[in-house]
């Protein structure tokens, strides 16, 4: 770059009016010129401006007459550079100093076009400055509005958890006064029947002291002593008392021999229930090995004919019949827990009704002895039962399936007689649906511990090998024919800040509702049987 050069730029260049060096510039691309005045003069801002200075022409920049004193300047100076002839004060000189430019942003005015490019770069690096401030400035206001936000949503989780923490205190609070309430109105019966006892004991010391006296009345009249009327009274209560405990024992062993008799009679019912499994396993097997159609389809077709069996199975031979079956929802996750029942054909008929009705099969949760029972593989694999975990049953809630679960399991089966709700510790259903916020439905049958009975003789031998072994080898045995109707309650949702034990115990009462409500107290076998077929009588 020569800076006395004064021709015309190369095509397609510029002439930098800083150094008078020739910048490749095309009418769109100013890139390089842009470049240029920041690698080579630092100018960082108002390239346009140079930019436009150096497009104007002598005439555009000066004005007419400026610009051809301008010419005549430019062709004496290059006449004054071949002689030694120092020339005088040119009128480009006065122009230059006649020449006023005027700052745009603040009004200043400068007598050369590069002070005021210098006082524009100047002007707009301060004006950056106070936008750098601008923005720190705002920046500190953003991070304190987010500290404030932050903090009060900290505040707010502060205050709902303590809220749930009262909430759940107060819970607490009304099941310990309800408790303490039920064991005043327990005392009060008590002592109630402690004064009953004992005035009863009083009058019977009264009229023992009555019979004392008219004995010895009689005995002086009949002229014998009073120890010998004593030695008779007292010969005749151990001949009553033996009396009494011969025809209790009689009584008991009567009852016993005849449940022996019974059993020997039905205990191949239980077993037509297992053999109509067999059945179903035999169905499904035959779909999957020779149907053509696609292994889901042909299993559904399996499964639909096996519930179609099952309803017509607990329709004619116990008359089965649902109430309230609007409770299981038709689509969407739902916990079903049912009383388990000696066999449970009730649960089978439910089971069968909800796919006729829906297609929905439930997976149910069993107790891990299953496994002991032959072909238990096939039943996991068609029916879907098996003793999930906790995290099974949730991933099958979350992906909206049914869930059936007993949780008084075997133990409840085996040995209640008379349709108790016996849950242990177990709350394990209940900690799923709290974590699922899935609804719990309360299930029970009526009269299906006089369908199919367990054996009420040595129940403490029984009960003592089951807690042994966890082996159910207790003798069952009915199969009668009596009505079955199947009561299913109203959903129980979980509430925030429950606890399992709290949700297991609304859950208990709600079955336990629903058994003081349609199952008739003193019921047998007889009596049930005399119920379905009094029409017939």
């Amino acid at each position: 770059m020569d800076p006395q050069w004064n021709g015309a730029p190369p095509s397609g260049s510029l002439t930098c009016m800083l150094c008078r060096g020739s910048v490749p510039c095309a009418k769109n691309e100013t890139q390089h010129f842009r470049s240029h005045l920041q690698h080579h003069h630092g100018v960082f801002y108002h390239h346009e401006v140079l930019l436009s200075v150096n497009v104007l022409s002598s005439s555009e920049l000066f004005g007419e007459e400026d610009s051809q004193d301008v010419v005549e300047l430019e062709e004496t100076t290059e006449n004054a550079s071949n002689s030694p002839v120092i020339l005088p004060t040119r009128k480009k000189d006065i122009i230059e100093e006649a020449k006023v430019h005027n700052c745009r942003s603040c009004n200043a005015k400068f007598g050369k076009l590069g002070d005021l490019i210098e006082h524009v770069n100047e002007y707009t690096a301060d004006d950056k400055r106070e936008q750098e401030n601008i923005e720190m400035n705002r920046q500190s206001l953003e991070n304190e509005r987010r500290r404030l936000i932050e903090k009060k949503r900290v505040i707010k989780q502060r205050k709902e958890s303590e809220r749930k923490r009262l909430e759940g205190e107060k819970l607490k609070m009304q099941r310990e006064i309800q408790i303490k309430r039920q064991e005043e109105l327990s005392h009060t019966d008590e002592v109630a029947n402690s004064e009953e006892n004992m005035k009863m004991d009083v009058d019977k010391r009264n009229v023992m002291n009555e019979t004392k006296a008219r004995n010895r009345t009689e005995a002086r009249k009949e002229g014998l002593t009073f120890e010998s009327t004593e030695k008779v009274h007292h010969t005749n209560s151990l001949l009553n008392s033996s009396k009494t405990r011969a025809t209790s024992l009689l009584k008991h062993c009567k009852s016993a021999l005849l449940e022996i008799l019974l059993w020997y009679f039905t205990w191949l019912g239980p077993f037509n229930l297992l053999l109509l499994i067999y059945v179903n396993i035999l169905m499904c097997l035959f779909f999957e090995f020779f149907s053509e159609e696609a292994e889901t389809k042909a299993m559904k077709k399996a499964f639909s004919m096996v519930a179609k069996m099952w309803s017509s199975y607990t329709s004619f031979w116990h008359g089965q019949t649902f109430v309230g079956m609007d409770n299981i929802p038709r689509e969407g996750p739902a916990v079903i827990v049912w009383y388990h029942g000696p066999m449970p054909v009730d649960y089978l008929g439910l089971i069968a009704e909800v796919f006729n009705r829906d297609g929905r099969v439930i997976n149910s949760v069993v107790d891990r002895c299953l496994s002991n029972v032959p072909g238990s593989g096939y039943i996991k694999k068609y029916f879907k039962c098996d003793a999930f975990s906790k995290v099974q049953c949730a991933g099958l809630l979350e992906s909206g399936q049914l869930v059936g679960i007993a949780p008084g399991g075997s133990r409840e089966a085996l040995f209640d007689a008379s349709y108790g709700v016996y849950w242990g510790k177990r709350v394990g259903f209940a900690k799923v649906a709290l974590l699922t916020s899935t609804p719990i439905i309360p299930i029970f049958t009526e009269n299906i511990r006089e369908a199919y009975c367990t054996m009420s003789t040595a129940r403490k031998l029984w009960s003592t090998l089951f807690e042994m072994t966890k082996l159910s080898i207790v003798p069952i045995y009915g199969g009668f024919p009596v009505k079955l109707t199947t009561h299913v309650g109203t959903p129980i949702t979980p509430h925030k800040g429950e606890t399992a034990d709290m949700l297991k115990q609304r859950v208990k009462m709600a079955v336990q509702e629903l058994v003081n409500a349609n199952q008739k107290k003193g019921q047998t076998i007889k009596s049930a049987l005399i119920e379905r077929y009094e029409t017939f009588v």
